[in-house]
């Protein structure tokens, strides 16, 4: 189902971001994924709008830097963004440290 609905928000893919604007543009999905929760008032529907967003945008990214990435691969989906993260990292673009140095 998560697979489905991933492939879903790619096809409706719009923008044309590129370059530091399509990773600003992660760091920002990022940041909402790993900050929404399900609790009071938000829906689980909220967390998983978040996730596929960012999910969305890394695989934009990946493509960017010629590191291959599908929804297919998605199935268990924190294993598979913990692997393409790690590839971009190894690729120079390290989402995390991107994220620490933010907060200082």
């Amino acid at each position: 189902m998560y697979v489905d609905l991933l492939s879903s928000a790619l096809e409706e893919w719009e923008d044309d971001l590129s370059g530091e604007a399509l990773v600003d543009y992660a760091m920002t999905c990022r940041n909402e994924m790993l900050t929404t929760v399900p609790r009071r008032g938000k829906s689980a529907y909220v967390a998983l709008a978040a996730e596929i967003a960012y999910d969305r945008a890394l695989i934009k990214l990946c493509a960017a830097y010629g590191i291959d990435a599908v929804p297919a691969d998605f199935a268990h989906p924190g294993d598979e963004r913990a692997q393409l993260e790690q590839a971009l990292a190894d690729a120079g673009v390290d989402l995390a440290a991107l994220a620490r140095r933010r907060r200082l």
